[in-house]
């Protein structure tokens, strides 16, 4: 009777990890850093997305910049930049990431 205890406790807590630990990495991979300077958009990324392609886009949809991602920090420096929207995509292996800047 202890054994079958401790076996249906033991599958219990292993279906409880299961669920809490296999969600995707995917969405908590890259977030943004505040920074105490104006003009200048930070983030941060999981080491899986190392080498991924970061381009920053016009409202218009016109590239500005585009560079790999060499390390799991970027900071993108908007202060010779025209003032408006823009758009950073990140992407690696057929994954996207968007987020808007608004110059002033």
């Amino acid at each position: 009777m202890k054994i079958s205890i401790a076996i249906a406790f033991s599958l219990s807590l292993f279906t409880a990890s299961v669920a809490v630990f296999g969600t995707s990495s995917a969405n908590n991979s890259i977030h943004i850093v505040s920074s105490r300077q104006k003009n200048l958009f930070v983030f941060k990324v999981k080491k899986s997305w190392q080498g991924a392609k970061v381009e920053v886009l016009t409202a218009k949809g016109e590239c500005v910049s585009r560079q790999r991602l060499l390390m799991r920090k970027m900071v993108i420096n908007f202060c010779d930049m025209k003032a408006g929207v823009y758009k950073i995509t990140i992407t690696k292996n057929g994954l996207q990431e968007e987020f808007q800047y608004s110059k002033n």
